[in-house]
């Protein structure tokens, strides 16, 4: 038992698994994606500094070890994530720590529900739950960060679903202006 077809991260020593490598390569690219918007989504409210500087490093880093993947896979060798290490730490500790903070400030029990999910679905947890062991012995724990990221989804779906998006126009409320009548 060793780690020699572990595709995330791609690392050395490496054997592609069929079309894992790709798969798990193009759906780190779609959760990216899936991640700029996540902290209008869940907070209701435009995050501040801090907060896009943390999401746009989670992108990249989620951007770049999706690419590696999904490269490697494509070529049948192991294709290194860009910043290499560094990428692949950010990977790991970067995701938890902005879906906490985004639990911290959600807007309502389902939006917390789906950061609390993400966080769960995250390489950092995964790594120390039920992704322990190489790829022989606990092949496809994929699929556990998979369906926590589906049902994290289905909370934010939920919460959209729950509360409609304000109308800006809704917002003023008009005003009536009348005078004395007076009878012809």
């Amino acid at each position: 038992m060793d780690h020699l077809y572990d595709f995330l991260p791609p690392q050395e020593p490496w054997l592609p698994a069929g079309a894992a490598a790709q798969l798990a390569g193009a759906s780190l690219l779609v959760l990216a994606i899936a991640l700029l918007p996540l902290p209008w989504a869940l907070t209701g409210r435009r995050p501040g500094l801090p907060s896009v500087a943390a999401l746009l490093a989670t992108v990249l880093s989620v951007t770049d070890v999706g690419l590696a993947a999904l490269r490697s896979g494509l070529e049948g060798t192991v294709v290194s994530p860009v910043g290499s290490n560094v990428t692949i730490w950010c990977w790991l500790l970067l995701p938890p720590l902005l879906f906490a903070g985004v639990a911290v400030f959600a807007r309502g029990w389902a939006s917390g529900a789906a950061a609390v999910l993400l966080i769960l679905a995250s390489p950092l947890v995964a790594f120390f739950s039920y992704a322990i062991g190489p790829w022989d012995a606990q092949p496809w724990w994929e699929a556990i960060s998979g369906l926590l990221t589906g049902a994290a989804g289905a909370f934010v779906l939920a919460e959209a679903i729950r509360r409609p998006a304000r109308r800006r126009d809704a917002q003023v409320e008009p005003t009536v202006v009348s005078g004395p009548r007076t009878l012809p």
